[in-house]
């Protein structure tokens, strides 16, 4: 699969009803990006657009992972591994990265199977009042192709 990553000011992808509480919500992702805080991709297949990736630097070769998602329709289907799988080399390529951090959100088993299948590793759970978050990392040397 040969997937192209475009950058872009908004999310435009569509994810089912309960999966929005997984993401930022659209308007917090474009006044995030408007601000400059992040740079968001479009990944594309082919021509379509299905995913959207936003990363933020926290210092030299280091990137979070702020948001990633793929469009309903593509679920299911492997894109979501292989396209992230690919932003990572592309973002060692064009960025430098070394490292990549993420966060998701306690019990959301599709992304910690997808991360995983990655080369993601748990470092620690923060589980607060308002917070129940699991946190991980990758070592670009350490991604699984």
């Amino acid at each position: 699969m040969m997937f192209v990553f475009e950058k872009t000011n908004e999310m435009c992808v569509d994810l089912l009803e309960s999966q929005y509480k997984q993401v930022s919500s659209k308007e917090n992702i474009k006044k995030t990006l408007l601000k400059n805080e992040a740079i968001g991709f479009n990944i594309k297949l082919t021509d379509e657009i299905i995913g959207f990736a936003m990363i933020r630097k926290y210092e030299e070769g280091g990137f979070f992972l702020w948001d990633y998602a793929i469009d309903y329709k593509y679920q299911n289907k492997k894109y979501g591994t292989n396209a992230l799988k690919s932003f990572i080399k592309y973002l060692e390529e064009h960025y430098g990265a070394n490292e990549v951090s993420t966060t998701y959100i306690y019990g959301n088993e599709i992304a910690a199977h997808v991360y995983e299948n990655v080369g993601f590793v748990e470092t620690d759970v923060v589980d607060e009042d308002d917070i129940h978050e699991v946190n991980m990392l990758l070592l670009v040397d350490n991604l699984k192709l």
